[in-house]
């Protein structure tokens, strides 16, 4: 189904700890919510293609069966080679447990539903969503920046290598299907003896390690980026630290992941995301008390007014299989096919040396958390092969690139649009520049045409990159105290101090855009008004 135009605003930042008064009628704040997703512009020159490898690397797959070599002490969890720790980044504090964004904190501002709902319409971030969460036991590189599953790139993490989980295979399987088991009823799919592909948004749960392995200042069973209210990043990095226990680990994994789909803690014992120790919890489906001065202190539930739909407004409530349901759905399986229809460049057109080359194509799937890559080639060789991390889009919800520095030649794209089910759509259409005939032009008038600073106004002359939130800045081009070892800090996405995709994952871009419905009503959401002054300023 098309969607209606999405009007885009700038970025919005906003200075550290300053008062926000969101308007009834507006999206408000939220640190994970994406940049305006104009269109990108590419160099795909001989030149800029010498500086900047622009073929994904291939996924590398986990070895299980090293584990038990790592406890057996014949092989190292991982080297020594990780950067000094640098503790909680600027921007956010950490109370007790948690860490946020220091303006959640003081009560300054508060992340509104609007927000979500606003976004919702670019392809992939639908409700229901299908998703997957990638258990990873056998460690491995990371780097330092906005959270990206697919390149190892995480906001808590200590540039180097993250050790392997050292209590050998049979207690990671263990772990894993006690996992599975908490996530059994939802529309998430658990993996560990498999890392997902690339293209489709995932997260990826380190399993094991230890609290100083991250970026964080106290010790915690394990921590993730927290505030995510309704899971617009998509692409997080979480950790559960080593443990002795089985079940602990599990129960750790599964609140990790809870924090990076936007639940917070409650005082429900016999949920996951309690403090509680001991027994083996699960998703719960009851309104249970935030846990807030109990556990890390006020103002820590980044996430309160969205549990709000779900418990009513005021409860100071969260009831987790009603928030995961709305998420992901239930566990039927996905056995539709995504959509992809190329829309420009028209298969066979031909372009003046030296043109811009718009690309749009119209992507969709019945469910949400779909991803996509673009490859191009050509005469024959691949000169652009990478997922879309930023999933770019124009005003008319299209996935849209646009190519500079096109070389004479025959040229073929194509797009690959993926589900979590391994359901793929492609498209592909091929064009010819600066060759014999009549050069053509494209569309006009919605940056769809041959120049990219024409049309409407979202271009970009910088290369693709990451943009704060859940994006990436890489590719090549692409708290817990200690005495509760069960509990788990939390902690948003960040960046090296003075990028600009750090200060947007602190301070939140606001996209303007239509605003979607509350979910369906159910027998406990109660609707969810305009936001009282007093909970924002």
């Amino acid at each position: 189904m098309r969607r209606l135009p999405l009007v885009l605003s700038a970025l919005c930042l906003l200075p550290a700890g300053s008062a926000v008064a969101a308007a009834d009628d507006g999206p408000g704040y939220h640190p994970y919510a994406p940049a305006a997703p104009g269109p990108k512009h590419i160099d795909l020159s001989p030149t800029a293609r010498a500086a900047a490898r622009r073929i994904a690397a291939p996924t590398e797959q986990p070895d299980m069966a090293r584990l038990g070599a790592v406890m057996r002490g014949e092989q190292p969890a991982g080297p020594d080679d990780m950067a000094p720790r640098t503790g909680v980044a600027p921007g956010w504090v950490q109370r007790g447990n948690v860490v946020l964004p220091s303006a959640i904190d003081d009560g300054s501002i508060a992340v509104e539903p609007g927000t979500i709902f606003a976004v919702e319409d670019i392809p992939g971030n639908e409700y229901p969503r299908k998703h997957t969460l990638y258990l990873n036991f056998t460690g491995g590189m990371l780097h330092s920046g906005s959270d990206n599953s697919a390149e190892n790139i995480s906001a808590l993490a200590r540039t180097g290598t993250y050790p392997a989980f050292n209590q050998g295979e049979p207690k990671a399987i263990a772990i894993a299907q006690a996992v599975q088991n908490d996530f059994a009823p939802f529309g998430v799919t658990v993996v560990y003896e498999t890392r997902p592909a690339k293209v489709i948004p995932y997260t990826m749960q380190m399993m094991g390690g230890n609290w100083t392995d991250v970026n964080i200042d106290t010790p915690a069973g394990g921590v993730a980026p927290g505030a995510d209210c309704g899971a617009l990043g998509q692409r997080h990095v979480v950790y559960t630290f080593s443990s002795a226990s089985t079940v602990q680990m599990a129960n750790t994994a599964s609140q990790e992941a809870g924090h990076a789909y936007g639940l917070d803690h409650v005082i429900d014992c016999n949920s996951v995301m309690s403090y509680c120790g001991g027994g083996d919890g699960s998703f719960r489906d009851s309104c249970s008390g935030l846990c807030e001065a109990q556990c890390q202190g006020p103002n820590t539930a980044g996430c309160r007014l969205t549990h709000e739909m779900f418990c009513g407004e005021g409860q100071d409530q969260q009831n987790d299989v009603e928030e995961m349901r709305w998420l992901f759905g239930t566990n039927e399986p996905d056995l539709e096919a995504p959509t992809a229809a190329i829309e420009s460049p028209v298969d066979g057109e031909i372009y003046e040396a030296g043109t811009s080359v718009a690309f749009r194509a119209v992507v969709d799937d019945n469910y949400g958390g779909y991803g996509w890559l673009v490859r191009v080639e050509h005469d024959g060789e691949i000169i652009l092969d990478e997922p879309r991390y930023e999933r770019e889009i124009d005003t008319d919800y299209r996935a849209a690139l646009n190519f500079g520095g096109l070389a004479e030649g025959s040229y073929t794209v194509t797009i690959e649009v993926h589900d979590h089910f391994g359901n793929v759509a492609t498209d592909t259409v091929s064009f010819e520049v600066g060759l014999a005939g009549e050069a053509g032009g494209g569309e006009d008038g919605d940056g769809t045409g041959t120049d990219p600073s024409a049309g409407d106004g979202d271009d970009t002359d910088a290369d693709d990159s990451g943009s704060g939130g859940a994006g990436t800045d890489s590719l090549g081009g692409t708290g817990e105290d200690g005495s509760d070892p069960s509990g788990c800090a939390c902690a948003a996405a960040a960046q090296p101090a003075g990028s600009a995709a750090w200060a947007l994952a602190i301070f939140g871009g606001v996209l303007l855009g239509r605003r979607r419905g509350r979910p369906a009503a159910r027998s406990r959401i109660a609707p969810h008004g305009s936001t009282p002054a007093s909970r924002l300023a």
